[in-house]
């Protein structure tokens, strides 16, 4: 059973940063929303809503997301997730996209229509940190994108 917490808290802003930058008026999703263990230690970047593919209307729906951000290496993290995912919830990875999906074939993990964890290299240079506190953003390692079916 998941906790009705918060996945994770916002990444500390720079005293000078607008308050309401991006995503953060959103309301933040439950370790129950998301369904999947949350890696420890991290921080919400961004929060991104559910939409429909433009192109499709008719055939679906692009899953909501969350940005973590970590300052543990990717390799941690990506061990993290194999223990988790791949043995308690039968998910796939592929070492090409250093990504998780509940799907197959592994090529759907681009297209935001599957649940999927991403893990990549993080340098604070992403358009979603730009106000985050200088400090803290140096220290970043690791940004994690979890894509997932909300459970209600």
């Amino acid at each position: 059973l998941f906790s009705q917490t918060p996945v994770a808290p916002w990444a500390p802003l720079k005293p000078d940063a607008p308050k309401d930058w991006g995503t953060r008026n959103y309301t933040i999703p439950t370790q129950q929303e998301i369904g999947i263990p949350i890696y420890p230690n991290t921080y919400l970047t961004t929060i991104s809503t559910a939409s429909v593919d433009s192109l499709k209307p008719k055939e679906s729906e692009i899953l909501p997301f969350i940005i973590l951000v970590s300052s543990d290496p990717p390799e941690k993290i990506i061990a993290f997730y194999k223990d988790t995912l791949k043995s308690e919830y039968g998910w796939n990875y592929t070492e090409e996209y250093t990504t998780f999906i509940k799907s197959n074939p592994m090529i759907k993990v681009l297209t935001g229509k599957y649940p999927s964890v991403a893990v990549r290299d993080e340098n604070g240079d992403e358009f979603d940190l730009v106000f985050v506190d200088k400090k803290f953003k140096e220290k970043l390692k690791t940004r994690i994108r979890i894509t997932y079916k909300p459970n209600k």
